[in-house]
């Protein structure tokens, strides 16, 4: 279905309403699940709505709140809030102390799936600040060698402000995201090999089985090294769950910090625009028309979607609606 960003916002608002949010909250929510469709990163978009409605419909809740203090480190307690929330809030933290100390260090802890990492990052992009974002939660990853899930897909996250080109790094240091899987689910296809195992530790193609298993780190021990680093930044350090259940006790680590810290703005800036320019000057391999920098080519995806729209699957709008 093709749908104007105006409406599938509202679609998305008022169905968080309808399941008791307030509004102030579903705009956020609706904000970053919509982004993710924008930039085309539909396994971290408006499928995850259900999941989101079904969690906030379970347990008890309390405010987020600052709950330690240590010089620049600031630990937060999400009260078992949405991690979009959670995490959006953080972020505005670490900016804000960004801005007054040079840098802020935020862990967060008893919170839940934040959704697209590279979103909060963005917020500090978009206040001339560096961003960075490190998340656990429930374990996907085998180490390398293993067959059994022990780590999270532990996604990292960096945004960093420039004059020209968004610099927005966002990976999961998982060979196969949680969404990924979501979305070949609902298209009845498989996924590649080598990449997944089933339940009872064999290689599967299958999505669901694969989901019901484990996946591989990606890029072998190097992806299993900071699958690992992540789940220890996000999640020993910041009081969250080493290893956590599903959707209880996920950990964050954001870290802001302000350029002028070390350098003028103007001069950070034109050094990362002259970086940029070499590497799209670069001489490139055959058949390649353009090098592009991180984050470049969701932002053009999402310029193009908010003057055309975007495209939901029927199934899930009938289910939204």
């Amino acid at each position: 279905m093709h749908i104007s960003v105006d409406d599938a916002r509202k679609l998305a608002e008022t169905y968080l309403t309808e399941s008791g949010m307030s509004e102030t909250d579903a705009s956020i929510i609706a904000d970053i699940l919509l982004e993710a469709e924008l930039r085309g990163r539909k396994t971290h978009g408006f499928i995850r709505l259900p999941g989101i409605k079904s969690r906030y419909e379970q347990g008890e809740r309390t405010d987020i709140r600052v709950d330690k203090e240590a010089g620049q480190c600031v630990r937060v307690d999400g009260g078992n809030q949405s991690g979009y929330l959670v995490a959006y809030r953080a972020m505005e933290i670490a900016i804000e102390r960004s801005k007054q100390n040079g840098a802020g260090i935020i862990g967060v802890y008893n919170t839940s799936h934040c959704g697209m990492a590279g979103y909060y990052v963005d917020m500090a992009r978009k206040a001339d600040i560096i961003g960075l974002l490190f998340a656990d939660c429930l374990p996907r990853i085998t180490p390398e060698g293993g067959t059994e899930a022990v780590l999270g897909t532990n996604p990292i996250a960096v945004g960093i402000p420039s004059n020209t080109v968004p610099i927005l790094f966002d990976m999961s240091t998982a060979a196969i995201t949680n969404g990924d899987l979501l979305v070949a689910i609902r298209e009845g296809g498989t996924i590649a090999e080598g990449i997944a195992f089933d339940s009872a530790g064999e290689p599967t193609t299958d999505a669901d089985a694969a989901l019901k298993g484990s996946v591989r780190p990606f890029g072998g021990h190097k992806g299993f090294g900071l699958a690992l680093i992540t789940q220890i930044l996000a999640g020993a350090l910041v009081n969250a769950a080493t290893i956590p259940d599903p959707g209880t006790n996920y950990g964050l680590l954001i870290i802001a910090i302000d350029p002028t810290s070390f350098v003028p703005l103007t001069q950070f800036k034109t050094e990362v625009d002259k970086l940029v320019a070499s590497i799209k000057e670069n001489r490139r391999e055959t058949g390649v028309t353009e090098i592009l920098i991180p984050g470049e080519r969701a932002y053009r995806q999402r310029e193009a979607y908010l003057v055309d729209g975007i495209h939901l699957d029927d199934t899930l709008v009938d289910q939204l609606t």
